[in-house]
């Protein structure tokens, strides 16, 4: 008969180690997309912003709507796009219909960095995910959203 002692040490014992190579793994994760980066005069968070003005058109993004899709404070997207602007990569321009707003646009230095990028970063993400099957992508997604909606509770 099984102890279930034994088993609930055993599930502590296995959260606490999934916590750990999960941290190991996001940090090993994070180097390497920073070095990945930087080749581009970029961070990650530059990046991103740029995905998604690239996803928004011609009509760019209030600096509010890019900083929820980011998931930054107001503070935050202000000093990256302060930044960007610096580095000749985006526009600030006032809302036409409300001039309380900026709205972030994408300069066309910017347009032809993505398009250097992109088919670079996609080869960089295949070689990173290369250590796993098809299949075991699958299931490692269908488990980090799992874990993630368990931490949303």
């Amino acid at each position: 008969m099984a102890d279930p002692n034994e088993n609930a040490n055993k599930d502590s014992y296995l959260a606490i180690r999934t916590v750990i190579e999960l941290i190991k793994c996001y940090d090993v994760f994070e180097d390497n997309m920073a070095r990945h980066f930087a080749r581009f005069g970029l961070s990650q968070p530059k990046f991103n912003a740029l995905m998604q003005l690239r996803q928004a058109g011609d009509q760019g993004l209030a600096l509010s709507e890019l900083g929820e899709r980011m998931l930054v404070s107001r503070a935050n997207i202000t000093g990256l796009i302060d930044r960007m602007e610096k580095d000749g990569l985006v526009v600030r321009e006032v809302d036409r219909r409300d001039r309380r707003i900026f709205r972030a646009k994408l300069t066309t230095k910017a347009t032809n960095l993505l398009e250097i990028i992109l088919p670079v970063h996609v080869s960089f993400t295949q070689e990173t995910m290369a250590g796993l099957t098809t299949d075991e992508k699958e299931l490692f997604l269908t488990l980090l959203q799992k874990l993630k909606e368990g931490m949303e509770k």
